[in-house]
């Protein structure tokens, strides 16, 4: 029996886990199981979308280090049609809602190859 690659919704959830990981590099190695080589993020509170693990990881820094008490949360199993995902989620700090995500990703045999963040206040 042969494994079958993640789909896009597991890719996308995986993805999701690097924005509580702590550990600099532990979140590496998750965005590393979850990115394409051609990987492209972008939401409202990036100045411009950007590529690759290597951008995606510079984000993430910056989030966690803005918002070191926040813990996103993901809101129910993501909604797949072929290889594009949607999941909802929220970002709460201090255990308080402070903001809801959704987020749309898509995917091919490597992983993510791009995920648009749209982000609504709470």
């Amino acid at each position: 029996m042969t494994a079958t690659a993640p789909g896009a919704g597991d890719l996308l959830l995986k993805l999701l886990t690097a924005w509580n990981e702590a550990d600099a590099g532990a979140r590496e190695t998750i965005l590393d199981e979850a990115l394409a080589a051609s990987f492209t993020y972008e939401d409202p509170h990036a100045p411009a979308p950007f590529a690759g693990r290597d951008g995606m990881a510079e984000y993430l820094d910056v989030f966690r280090a803005n918002l070191p008490d926040a813990i996103l949360l993901p809101l129910g199993a993501p909604q797949v049609t072929h290889g594009t995902a949607l999941a909802r989620a929220r970002i709460d700090r201090d255990g308080t809602p402070f903001a809801q995500i959704l987020f749309v990703g898509t995917a091919d045999d490597d992983g993510l190859t791009r995920v648009a963040g749209f982000v609504e206040t709470e």
